[in-house]
């Protein structure tokens, strides 16, 4: 995914701005970056289940 507005910078603060530790945010970002899709996570501290699609 080229897009520079939604890449992986940008779905990585994304990613943390929902309360997921760095290292789960890099993984996610990647996934995002790759695939256009983050998959499903657990994130606000253990009280959802969230997932980022382009």
């Amino acid at each position: 995914m080229n897009d520079s507005k939604r890449g992986w910078n940008w779905a990585y603060h994304k990613v943390r701005s929902y309360h997921v530790s760095r290292f789960q945010a890099c993984y996610r970002a990647t996934r995002f970056w790759l695939f256009g899709d983050t998959g499903s996570f657990i994130s606000h501290g253990g009280f959802r289940k969230s997932r980022i699609r382009s």
